[in-house]
Parts: C-alpha cells; structure tokens; sequence
C-alpha cells in the first residue's frame, strides 16, 4: 500500500508539473518572488500540493498494515482437531434441555442466528466508518484495535473438602429446575461467546480466548457456592475431573492436576450420558450439582460432532445459608 501511494503521487505529479514547465508563459499565477524564480516555484507548490495529502494517506495505511501484520501475528490460524478431539458421547435424540440451555444463554433463541447480529454489526460500522475523518483505508484504523483477552484467574469460593463424595438423597424436580437456571448462566459464564474469534474450519481458528470464567458464579438466594470443578469427557479416556484453587481456565488444563470421579459424579454421569441436564443430591445443609456442558449450535463448528454431544460437566457443591 505504501510504494502504491508513493508510485501514484509521482504520476500525478509529473502530469501538471509538465504543463506549468512548458507553458508557463501563458499562465498567470501571482507569486510573490521573481519571474526568474517563478516556473521552478509553481513546481514546488504542485509537489507539495499533491505529495503532501498521499504522502500522509500511505504513512497511515503503513500504520494499518503493521498494526494487522502485528495482529496476524500475535493471533496466527490454529488448528482445533488435537486439541479438541470429537465428543464420544451423544445425547441421542433428546435435545429439548439443549435448546433450554441455549435459551439461557442467549435470553433469545434468535441469538443463535448470527445473521441477524452480523447485519447489525455491519450497519454499526458502517456508520462509524462514514463519521471518521480521512478517505478509504485509513478510517479503518480505528476499528482494528481489539483482540480477544484472557480473564484473570478467579478464585475458588471455598477449600476442597474430603467429604466431597457425598452422595445424598435427590433434590425435589421443583428445586433442580430452579438450579438449572444458575447451571446454564455457568455454562455462558465459562463459554463467554465474546471470546470467539475468526473460524474459517476446525483447523483455521484466529483469535479465540479460551474458555474461563469470566465472574463468580451465583446461585440462587438460598444457596451459596463452596466449589466448581470441571469435569472432562473428551481428552481424557476415563471421566477426570480437574482440581485447582481457581474456577476452571482451559488454558491452564494441561498442567492441572486431575481427580477420578467421585460417587455421586460417576452415577450423576451416567444420567448425563443418557440425556438429563443436571443430577441434583442433598446432605443435610449441602447440595451436590453435576451439570452438562453440552455441544450447543454455537459450539459446533470448533468442537465437532452433533448438537447435544456432552463435551463435559461442572461439578458443583453449594450449602444452604442460615
């Protein structure tokens, strides 16, 4: 872009300063120096003229182009498929608690249709772009600025405790639907979709934030949160679920110590497997979650397999205020 403006200002260039040189006699352009000096003046002024605005065009378009060569390379195409292998387990045909869950999320089904949010972002743009002083390709550089951020690690809420395996007696239906809600914000929570980047296929993925919770996570009124633990399905061959003293970080999994399945995980599990959303058990004052974390439309194209494979579960254990 550069040598293109530099190569286009000489040819405007050479076109007028041409005509001042050989036909300077006929013009009459009142300059404030001697004839003597006059024609070689004009010439000047014409350079200036027409240099000075491309001149200032290609130093910011070079500007533009190293910010995106800079962005390229901090955020370069990755491929997905080593690192997210294809769910093993399905959720068959039943795919309401999916479409619940995806509803959560999003507040509205219709979030789900991008084009609708793509033809906004379009128009918000454009509107931008025509308020921004400057012709072409530099006005563009003030959209080029923001790149995908990692969340600083949050903190575990409460100590792990030995009494984790507790199994208890089911939650009422009535009260594991109240959860639900606050498992499906967890899920949006951790997913964050303002995190996702440039897809062009699993093995062309640009500028993806991994997944971490972005907040505390809170229940309901009722309930407070002692611990939330990931449980993983898809790297591992046998269920492990991931211990650390901060809310799960997917960029931190390879070095993050792993637990088998407790009890209640290992029979909370198999419900997952066969379609249920979220195990609910009660000891006493504390209640013990086990929620899928399900292959939802948005996730896909990165993750692989069908909508409603179980890509994972959170693990949570909650205690009831006093």
């Amino acid at each position: 872009m550069f040598t293109f403006c530099v190569v286009l200002s000489l040819w405007l260039l050479a076109g007028p300063n041409i005509l001042i040189w050989r036909h300077w006699g006929r013009l009459h352009v009142p300059l404030p120096i001697s004839a003597k000096y006059g024609r070689p003046a004009a010439c000047l002024l014409s350079f200036v003229v027409v240099l000075f605005p491309w001149y200032r065009v290609a130093v910011i378009s070079h500007e533009y182009d190293a910010r995106v060569d800079e962005l390229r390379a901090s955020h370069p195409f990755v491929s997905m498929e080593e690192r997210l292998p294809i769910p093993r387990t399905s959720a068959g045909d039943n795919l309401g608690q999916v479409a619940d869950t995806e509803y959560y999320l999003q507040g509205d089904r219709e979030l789900f249709d991008y084009s609708k949010d793509f033809a906004e972002l379009h128009t918000s743009h454009v509107r931008t772009f025509s308020m921004i002083p400057g012709v072409g390709q530099i006005r563009m550089r003030h959209h080029i600025n923001k790149a995908a951020t990692l969340s600083e690690p949050i903190p575990q809420p409460g100590v792990r405790r030995d009494d984790f395996d507790l199994s208890g007696d089911a939650l009422p239906d009535a009260n594991v639907r109240d959860l639900f809600g606050f498992h499906a914000g967890s899920v949006g929570n951790f997913v964050n979709i303002k995190g996702f980047g440039y897809l062009k296929s699993r093995r062309e993925v640009a500028g993806f934030a991994p997944h971490a919770f972005q907040y505390l996570p809170e229940p309901k009124p009722q309930y407070t949160l002692e611990r939330l633990e990931l449980v993983g399905l898809v790297r591992n061959p046998e269920p492990a679920v991931y211990v650390s003293e901060f809310l799960p970080r997917m960029v931190e999994l390879e070095t993050m110590a792993t637990r088998p399945a407790d009890g209640f995980e290992a029979a909370a599990l198999k419900k997952l497997a066969a379609g249920e959303d979220l195990v609910a058990n009660a000891v006493g004052s504390k209640v013990r979650l086990l929620g899928a974390v399900r292959n939802m439309t948005a996730c896909v194209e990165c993750h692989g397999g069908r909508r409603g494979d179980l890509l994972g579960a959170f693990s949570y254990r909650l205690a009831e205020k006093r």
